[in-house]
């Protein structure tokens, strides 16, 4: 006969757990154990109840932080739905929640339409952030109120599904449907073919047409389909169709370009996505600039605007030495315009950009027409060149005498802008045109390097402590300050221990750029936001940071192709308000 105890240490076990999985906010028990977690998935942390807490979301193996920098009501949707609740309350901001640990894998989101995960949205990158913990994001969701009544818990077995799809796909059991692949001589990308062309053109994979009706861009009524791809792919063709079927593929330097041609083609848009973060830190790689423009054209080709927004961004911080390469004078025109209208470019200053259009056009003859050239022009910042610069124009560029009309309401915009209390200005045109935002001038004295190799420099201090520099910038408005300077001190940390010395936190810090003068009530004139590049042999910029309490963070995650030749280049920006 079965004891009291015997009867109620069962119950009192599974209510015990259900309470327990309940503050957890999973049921994976359940499961014969603890659900395996999956890349991508989300939680909430440091909470009173399960609809609200810190967001950490689960990527190579971890757990890491959002930061709060554009973590609005549709990042906060995302989550919510992404966690099963029927939707959300609040966004929180940093602190609320407190402070997370380890790595802060998202910043900078942007959730657009109906995105099913908080990792398919836009972001900088996998841990690539300017933040601190202390801007940990949170959330507050919107409880079902039966929610202590009839709250579902799903039971989640993909994994175990992604492997079966695997071995259907090797097997080839009952498929349906066929795939060709041809290999043509030319190259999609714009590369030189690396294999000889082989016997065989031709390569036929079978497969289900379930899984295929799977990628809505993938559309067609026959049992046969046929692509043409570059014969550096082949290698690459099965595990790509084996990915439709299994969602996990490894990518390599070498295969990243082919799975990306045919992410697009099938219309695997996640897969395109992840492919065209892990373009970016290739980039660096060929001075000649010739894969960088190709990566372009073919981004636009393929209707990847991620990948084309990476690259453009790329070829923006070094438009400097594009203009050098053979590159920039059979640049097409609409990737051209894709870069004049850009605030991040870095140049010297505005009239060096003019004088580069110049050679441009001059090299481009009759192909561009009078319009064209105005158009053109219409994005060169006039008003941002010095009076000296304005002055010299009409007898500097060769486009003056084509384009008097348009130079001549340039140039007095320009004087204007010089001469003006900028809000006097602004009563009358437009403030928040393109023609009053800076771009990233580096010319003398708007900015200050330290190459991290050399311990000697003119005007630098070196001492166990760190790397110092002081340099001094006109105040931005030359009417009013024309005799008036402001000096800065940059700083630079390239370890923990030299950060730690000046009694600073150093949890991926590296940077200080310090104003030392107070301009009183002109202050509400301008503001600064000043920039920190990281460049290989002081030339080829590959990571941007913006300062925040004039403190630069650069993540350990970001990957440094010239640890040995590596400048760091501080560069003060005035904005106008």
């Amino acid at each position: 006969m079965p004891t009291l105890t015997g009867l109620l240490y069962g119950p009192i076990v599974i209510c015990c757990l259900l309470f327990s999985e309940l503050e957890s906010g999973s049921l994976d028990w359940l499961n014969g154990g603890r659900r395996q977690v999956q890349e991508g998935d989300v939680r909430l942390v440091d909470r009173r109840w399960p609809s609200e807490g810190r967001v950490e979301v689960f990527h190579a193996g971890s757990w890491g932080t959002v930061c709060d920098d554009g973590w609005g009501t549709e990042e906060v949707q995302v989550v919510c739905t992404q966690l099963g609740f029927r939707g959300a309350l609040s966004a929180e901001p940093g602190g609320k929640f407190g402070q997370g640990s380890g790595k802060i894998w998202l910043d900078d989101l942007g959730c657009k339409g109906s995105k099913k995960s908080l990792s398919s949205c836009a972001f900088k990158g996998w841990g690539v952030t300017d933040c601190s913990h202390t801007e940990d994001a949170g959330v507050l969701c919107d409880v079902d109120p039966a929610f202590n009544n009839n709250k579902s818990y799903p039971l989640d077995n993909s994994i175990e599904l992604s492997g079966q799809l695997g071995e259907l796909f090797d097997s080839g059991k009952g498929c349906d449907f066929t795939l060709t692949f041809s290999y043509p001589p030319e190259d999609s990308l714009e590369v030189e073919t690396l294999e000889a062309p082989a016997n065989n053109t031709k390569e036929s994979i079978c497969v289900h047409s379930l899984v295929l009706s799977l990628f809505p861009k993938f559309v067609t009524n026959k049992s046969i389909y046929e692509m043409d791809i570059s014969l550096n792919c082949r290698h690459y063709i099965r595990e790509f169709v084996r990915y439709l079927y299994t969602c996990s593929i490894t990518v390599t330097s070498s295969s990243m370009q082919c799975l990306h041609q045919l992410a697009s083609e099938f219309g695997a848009e996640r897969l395109m996505e992840d492919i065209g973060r892990l373009f970016v830190p290739l980039l660096p790689e060929d001075s000649s600039f010739r894969t960088q423009v190709a990566l372009c054209r073919y981004a636009g080709r393929s209707g990847d605007d991620l990948l084309r927004e990476n690259v453009l961004r790329y070829l923006g911080w070094n438009v400097e030495p594009l203009v050098a390469s053979a590159q920039w004078v059979s640049l097409p025109e609409e990737l051209l315009k894709g870069l004049l209208v850009r605030s991040d470019l870095v140049l010297p200053d505005e009239a060096w950009l003019l004088g580069a259009l110049d050679a441009w056009m001059l090299a481009q003859g009759e192909e561009v027409n009078p319009e064209q050239q105005a158009a053109l022009l219409g994005h060169v910042r006039f008003p941002m060149m010095t009076p000296v610069q304005l002055y010299e124009l009409p007898f500097t560029s060769r486009l003056y005498s084509s384009h008097k009309e348009l130079f001549h309401s340039a140039i007095l915009l320009g004087f204007q802008f010089h001469a003006l209390n900028f809000s006097a200005l602004t009563g009358h045109v437009d403030g928040q045109s393109e023609q009053f935002q800076p771009r990233i001038y580096t010319v003398n004295p708007w900015s200050v390097s330290f190459n991290l190799t050399s311990l000697s420099r003119r005007y630098e201090v070196y001492n166990p402590y760190g790397r110092q520099k002081t340099f001094d910038t006109p105040v931005p408005i030359t009417s009013t300050y024309s005799s008036r300077s402001i000096p800065w001190v940059a700083e630079v940390f390239s370890t923990d221990q030299s950060c730690l010395n000046y009694g600073h936190m150093c949890n991926n810090f590296s940077g200080r750029l310090l104003k030392n003068v107070y301009l009183g009530e002109y202050e509400s004139s301008f503001q600064f936001s000043n920039r920190l590049l990281l460049a290989c042999r002081g030339r080829y910029v590959f990571h941007m940071q913006e300062f925040k309490n004039n403190e630069a963070r650069i993540s350990n995650n970001i990957s440094i192709p010239c640890p040995d030749d590596l400048t760091y280049l501080f560069v003060v920006r005035p904005q106008y308000v």
